[in-house]
């Protein structure tokens, strides 16, 4: 699914116009962007929590050339699904 998908539904369930919910999408993300970017945590109930999380330094392999990479160091973004996410119906 991507945006234009979640943006559809969302027109879909709810009846409002389509650049309402494209607006309101739009500032979630940027929301949730500016938070993980400031290292907060962003928590959804019954959906999970996002947070940026350190990533460690390391050597890494080019899969084409067999060269090593070198990983700096930084931050990802880790996701944990809520317990009702984590085990869904046809999901392993």
């Amino acid at each position: 699914m991507v945006k234009d998908d979640l943006v559809n539904r969302a027109v879909e369930a709810t009846g409002l116009e389509r650049w309402a919910i494209r607006d309101a999408v739009d500032a979630l993300l940027e929301s949730v962007g500016s938070a993980l970017e400031r290292g907060d945590r962003v928590v959804l109930r019954r959906f999970g929590m996002f947070h940026a999380a350190p990533r460690r330094t390391g050597v890494a392999r080019n899969p084409r050339t067999n060269e090593p990479v070198g990983i700096p160091r930084g931050r990802v973004v880790r996701f944990r699904p809520a317990p009702g996410l984590q085990s869904f119906p046809g999901g392993d």
